[in-house]
């Protein structure tokens, strides 16, 4: 008998993993639209302009954060696309190698073109962590106020899909993350970190956080 509450455990609020799974499915066919290809002098980036949020995934493709390697962030990119495409917004991921990281690198470009494109919208930055506890972890930044109206869709879509999240914990994102820089120029953006299961099209949390995502999304426009 273990003592630790595993995700199997968890019986959603509103049990509708049927609709969910259909939800998930109609999203990742979103995802796989035409992007635009722009190149920048730390590395390419792919976007679609929208009016509405931008969703940020500035790890899909490999970094080089102080001059160490950091593993790419695969299914970030396509949850991106297919939110923005789901609201009408914007959306802005790296592809290849990065010769920087724009969560990392203070002034990185693409920091400067996240602020472009999402105009007056608000920037909400996806990333994926591993196992942590939580399935969905909010960082409000230092910057908390830049936030508000955020996090509180986000977090109420995350319980009632029966998902485990946390606010700030194991990451707030601090002053260097895109979200952080992005609040230091007076703009609205919060920092979403997913475990890997909700990447992973076998595992049930992937259909409920990318649901309840966009339901949060829907309810942000």
């Amino acid at each position: 008998m273990t003592s630790e509450t595993v995700f199997g455990d968890i019986v959603p609020l509103v049990p509708e993993e049927e609709l969910r799974g259909e939800e998930l499915e109609h999203l990742r066919r979103l995802a796989g639209g035409r992007r635009e290809r722009e190149l920048s002098p730390k590395g390419q980036w792919e976007l679609v302009r929208g009016d509405g949020p931008l969703f940020s995934a500035p790890h899909e493709a490999a970094q080089l954060r102080d001059g160490v390697d950091k593993i790419a962030e695969r299914g970030t990119a396509d949850l991106a696309f297919a939110l923005a495409r789901a609201t009408g917004g914007s959306a802005l991921a790296t592809v290849d190698r990065q010769l920087g990281d724009p969560n990392w690198d203070v002034g990185h470009p693409y920091v400067a073109r996240a602020r472009a494109l999402s105009g007056e919208w608000p920037t909400i930055d996806l990333h994926m962590m591993r196992p942590r506890g939580p399935e969905i972890c909010i960082g409000l930044g230092p910057e908390p106020k830049m936030s508000d109206g955020l996090w509180r869709p986000i977090m109420e879509e995350a319980v009632m899909s029966g998902l485990r999240a946390s606010v700030n914990w194991p990451f707030a994102a601090g002053p260097r993350t895109v979200t952080g820089q992005l609040q230091r120029e007076g703009r609205r953006a919060i920092q979403l970190e997913l475990s890997c299961e909700c990447y992973d099209p076998s595992h049930p949390a992937m259909r409920r956080a990318w649901s309840s995502l966009a339901r949060a999304a829907r309810r942000l426009v």
